[in-house]
């Protein structure tokens, strides 16, 4: 486990970087009770004053000591302090437009619309200015594929036509829509491959020969086959690449929602591809912008379904229906992998994150929720964000998107551009309710995070001995610590020996 030290700072150069968890820096030195110092000072933590540049008299110990024979008159440790910085955020958001975006919540509010205003008042937040934001959306569609069809014509090059068909027994009728068929050669011996029907109210038929459904159920229109784009390198490429916020309605807020604006549902969930190119458009941001935390935010209101599958709300279960192989990974626990590697460093490769909001009613939630959690689970952030349409979907979503902002940066700090001994930086956390504790270092510090275990601890974007770290990164479970505690805030401790994870 993590065990709690106090850090003894030998040495006047000490400095205590201290990093308010809710992106409001602010210094809060923890000091043992002294006298008042000398010089023009602002108040100690508990008692005694500081005096500029140095420490109370010989009543006033600045060390959290590791020996526990120290006292606090000892003059171990003076300590300069000043307030550390995050990490500049940038967030790549991916949102959803499958048709069923496009489904009335509330009035004539539909899906699309609380997300659109969402993240409208998200871009503008005075909060958000100095975040960098950037847009894109699934799926792309081909242009001069036909939206339906019934026949191959209107599709193209793109076709050919699916329909969604099911197996009927010779001249029989069946409410019974799974499996589906492609021809009667999918189908068992004595079944013909008959059209599906939707009759309302979730309710289907499908009828072989001279039997007949209701006349109230009507036959699907198809959907050209390869009408969904699903070459994750065209999601690679933003609609709306990354830019600075400025906290207002101008600039880059202003670009985002024009585009925000010129969208609508249409198609289908190719997700798997979407989030593969959303991941490595964000990994090359990084690349190219050093300093910087990337995460992508993934924004849907379903499962990755094709025009042919079909999802069974009460039985969880997904019918795959025609997979099409470019369309891969299609199922949950593949998309989490790739939501995985995205999040696992790798080298000259950064890691990014994937938060997942998924934006559905009670019943669709209870169904899909855990299947969401899979990929949050996979980027590093889970659960996933699950957000009722019964709901004011707007603000829950607003503030969601304001809490994932808080969390993305709350496991990565700069570090001083010179002036530090490597081998002597330590981190504590101070909990909301005020608690302390130390957090080791990685003994095995790879610089991706490889010395980390189940203890938790932190370590170097780069190795002291062969160059120089910008950038100290919790280990998950700690990070895990850091971003359920957004009251909370991790002091990063310069002048005393470096204390490993035991």
């Amino acid at each position: 486990m993590t065990k709690t030290h106090s850090f003894a700072c030998s040495g006047a150069t000490a400095l205590l970087f201290v990093l308010g968890l809710a992106c409001t820096a602010g210094v809060k030195p923890t000091l043992t009770t002294g006298t008042a110092g000398t010089g023009s000072g602002t108040a100690g933590a508990s008692g005694g004053t500081t005096g500029t540049g140095g420490v109370g008299n010989t009543g006033f110990d600045a060390s959290l000591d590791i020996s526990t024979a120290d006292s606090k008159s000892d003059g171990v440790c003076a300590a300069t302090m000043t307030a550390a910085e995050p990490l500049p955020l940038d967030l790549y958001v991916t949102v959803d437009l499958s048709k069923s975006m496009a489904l009335t919540i509330s009035g004539t509010t539909t899906k699309w619309d609380a997300v659109k205003s969402a993240l409208n008042t998200f871009f503008t937040d005075p909060q958000s200015a100095g975040l960098g934001a950037g847009l894109g959306y699934f799926p792309l569609t081909q242009a001069s594929a036909a939206a339906s069809c019934t026949a191959d014509g209107p599709c193209g090059t793109y076709g050919p036509c699916d329909r969604r068909k099911t197996c009927v027994s010779a001249n029989s009728i069946t409410t019974v829509v799974v499996p589906l068929c492609v021809d009667n050669t999918t189908c068992p011996t004595g079944q013909n491959c008959d059209l599906i029907q939707d009759c309302g109210n979730s309710n289907y038929c499908a009828a072989d020969g001279s039997v007949m459904c209701s006349s109230a159920c009507v036959a699907y229109a198809g959907y050209c086959h390869a009408r969904d784009v699903c070459d994750s390198t065209a999601y690679a490429t933003p609609v709306v690449p990354i830019a600075t916020l400025s906290g207002s309605a101008t600039g880059q807020a202003m670009t985002l929602s024009t585009s925000l604006g010129q969208h609508a549902p249409d198609g289908y969930t190719p997700t798997g591809p979407a989030l593969k190119g959303a991941i490595a458009y964000a990994q090359q941001y990084a690349k190219d912008h050093a300093g910087h935390k990337l995460a992508v935010v993934l924004v849907t209101d379903g499962l990755p379904l094709a025009f042919t599958d079909y999802f069974d709300t009460a039985s969880g279960i997904i019918h795959p229906g025609f997979p099409r192989p470019e369309c891969n990974p299609s199922d949950i626990a593949g998309i989490a992998g790739v939501a995985a590697a995205g999040a696992t460093p790798a080298a000259g490769t950064p890691a990014v994150p994937t938060f997942v909001i998924g934006v559905a009613s009670n019943v669709e939630l209870s169904s899909i929720g855990s299947k969401l959690d899979q990929i949050a689970t996979g980027g590093g952030t889970a659960p996933a964000i699950r957000i009722d349409t019964s709901l004011d979907v707007s603000q829950v979503l607003r503030t969601k998107l304001a809490e994932i902002r808080t969390k993305a940066i709350a496991c990565e700090y700069k570090l001083p551009a010179a002036g530090v001994d490597f081998k002597k930086v330590n981190v504590s956390f101070t909990s909301g309710a005020g608690a302390d504790t130390a957090i080791g270092h990685a003994p095995i510090d790879g610089t991706n995070g490889a010395g980390c275990d189940q203890r938790g601890g932190w370590y170097y974007d780069k190795d002291p001995a062969t160059g120089t770290p910008t950038k100290i990164t919790a280990c998950p479970t700690t990070c895990s610590t850091f971003q359920t505690d957004l009251n909370g805030h991790v002091n990063v401790v310069l002048g005393c020996p470096t204390v490993d994870v035991e």
